[in-house]
């Protein structure tokens, strides 16, 4: 429970006068509130006074002048009115002021949960995406946050606080009328408490089952929307269709066990309370014939149980509620605590004097957890301009290798440096300013190709943007396009080829001019006319670039100056071209059969 507060603490230290305002109004709030009942009683009884008073005349003259002699006069039946009204006016008003506050922050704290939790992930590594299917983190960034925590976290538990002030102002004034009807009324209480106890495991269990069909409900979708070409391509629809009926039935199977268990324990709550009010009817009404109790009191005592109604209801619903959320902060801190694979604590500022010199010593990179070597002892160097390849097996480790220079991953062993720099000692945002990566598969976004380009980076001139554009050979294709730049390319990237794509993609990594640029298996969709022009271009306008490259393009290996064949992680042979096809080399064997399938394709 306190690890909770602390978790709540951190978004609400921020909010002290919100703070101030739901801690010290709500009890004035409840004080005029509570207030209200004494007032009835003292205006029943005081009219009770009057009746009895005038039932001594025999006459309407008489009854009057009766009336108007008593000792309370009818100035205090002004007073008792006054009172109320302006009382009662003073508790709306401050009511409406404190909710308007708690609803403020409800969306406040609403949009925090979500864009703390968003930024950590974006910090998070390539294994945390492998653990964390995408529609589990959709889910927990929505529904835990909107539906099961945000409310809760302001309105939930200002709303018990105000429910234990309201009983503990109401069982006062209950206690100041009469201590014997208050403990009778008081008798459903042991008995909410034992709900609790038996409910509340039962909740937990029924919480996180739900949560975790929703996480199914939402990652199904996502991958049918996303592999829909594939899905049309194979005919799947209807396997497609038969599958996400089977997660929304167990959604809606949850939905309905989990809504059931709420029903039950909070109707419980709700129903045993009502006994409170037949105990005082009966209990008080006895009394009041007795005239052991007055009218007055009764109707006031009524009031006050009335009052622990909806409190009483408030306190299990947090009760229920605070299960609830406490499942979904477990979900939202299981992200959290998922460690990072690199961490920003660099401090080394290069103020643009990058070379671009890169250095692998000793370099090695697993995952936690695993003795598996993806990296294994790595070492060579890149000079300033250079040009390298790449080049093994599917699964050799050249893209873990190419993500060590941006920082993707950090070394579990040695280290890479730039510059003579070790790259853990540079902050992570002027280190990745100097490199431009295009990943093996392009990621473009559900926006326009100017923005796609520029990626955020609106300091970038226009004529930065048209350079990159037509070194990355899509000045053509662009000018083809309904509205240029400023063409919608759908999600992903749909309305546009697998060359554009990787093109367009190249554009965004060349737009910033960087030193050090890493292109990983990315022109593989590209023809070799329309490559061979892209390095032509390249080379003409960036001479002192630091290319990197994993490719299997023989055009493209040729022009390399130098040559790294992997295996198992490892650098197990270095050389030219030339060189390397000179021997009985792996390299020249892997080219043979790159080029072999070239010619077939074409």
């Amino acid at each position: 429970m306190l690890d909770k507060i602390k978790w709540f603490w951190r978004y609400y230290k921020n909010y002290k006068y919100v703070l101030a305002v739901l801690f010290l109004l709500t009890p004035v709030q409840t004080a005029f509130q509570v207030s209200i009942p004494r007032l009835i009683e003292f205006t029943v009884d005081y009219v009770k006074t009057l009746e009895v008073s005038a039932a001594v005349g025999s006459n309407r003259v008489a009854i009057w002048l009766n009336a108007l002699g008593q000792s309370l006069d009818l100035s205090s039946g002004v007073t008792f009115a006054l009172a109320l009204v302006l009382i009662g006016l003073s508790s709306n008003l401050l009511y409406a002021f404190v909710q308007s506050h708690r609803a403020w922050m409800n969306m406040r704290l609403e949009w925090l949960f979500r864009q703390d939790a968003f930024n950590k992930i974006t910090l998070k590594g390539p294994d945390f995406f492998n653990r964390f299917r995408t529609g589990d983190i959709v889910t927990r960034l929505t529904d835990d946050v909107a539906e099961k925590l945000s409310w809760f976290a302001c309105s939930g538990i200002f709303r018990l606080y105000e429910a234990l002030l309201m009983v503990t102002f109401s069982i006062t004034m209950m206690l100041s009328i009469d201590p014997v009807l208050t403990l009778w009324s008081a008798g459903p209480l042991p008995v909410l408490i034992v709900i609790f106890f038996f409910s509340s495991s039962l909740l937990d269990k029924r919480y996180d089952y739900l949560q975790k069909r929703i996480s199914d409900f939402n990652d199904t979708m996502e991958a049918c929307f996303s592999g829909i070409r594939v899905v049309k391509a194979y005919v799947r629809e209807k396997a497609q269709k038969n599958k996400f009926g089977r997660v929304i039935e167990n959604r809606k199977k949850a939905e309905i066990s989990t809504i059931k268990a709420m029903t039950l324990v909070e109707s419980c709550y709700f129903y045993i309370w009502q006994f409170g009010i037949l105990i005082v009817i009966m209990t008080g009404g006895y009394m009041v014939i007795h005239a052991n109790l007055s009218a007055g009191q009764l109707v006031a005592f009524i009031y006050y149980v009335i009052y622990m109604i909806f409190p009483m209801f408030d306190i299990g619903q947090f009760l229920v509620k605070s299960r609830q959320s406490a499942v979904s902060i477990n979900r939202l801190q299981e992200l959290e605590k998922h460690p990072a694979l690199v961490t920003d604590e660099g401090t080394f500022s290069p103020d643009g004097d990058i070379r671009g010199a890169v250095k692998f010593e000793n370099a090695e990179f697993s995952f936690p957890g695993s003795e598996v070597k993806i990296i294994d002892r790595v070492n060579f160097d890149i000079k300033p301009g250079q040009t390298i390849a790449l080049v093994g097996k599917v699964g050799a480790g050249k893209s873990w290798l190419t993500n060590l220079i941006p920082r993707l991953v950090d070394p579990t062993g040695g280290r890479v440096s730039l510059d003579g720099h070790d790259l853990r000692k540079f902050r992570l945002e002027d280190l990745r300013r100097y490199i431009g990566y295009v990943p093996q598969e392009p990621v473009l976004f559900s926006d326009t190709v100017r923005k796609n380009i520029l990626f955020g980076r609106d300091d970038i001139p226009d004529s930065v943007l048209e350079w990159a554009v037509e070194v990355s050979q899509l000045k053509d294709e662009i000018a083809s396009f309904p509205k240029g730049l400023d063409t919608e390319i759908g999600t992903r990237g749909m309305s546009i080829s697998g060359g554009q794509k990787q093109r367009l993609a190249l554009a965004r990594a060349l737009v910033g001019k960087p030193k050090i640029l890493i292109l990983d298996d990315c022109t593989s969709a590209l023809d070799s006319r329309t490559e061979t022009a892209l390095w032509n271009q390249l080379h003409k306008v960036m001479p002192d670039m630091t290319a990197v490259l994993v490719t299997h393009r023989p055009d493209t290996l040729e022009q390399a100056d130098m040559i790294y064949v992997m295996e198992e992680g490892r650098i197990v042979e270095t050389g030219t071209h030339v060189y390397l096809m000179s021997n009985d080399t792996r390299y020249a064997r892997i080219y043979k059969r790159y080029q072999l399938a070239e010619q077939v394709a074409g």
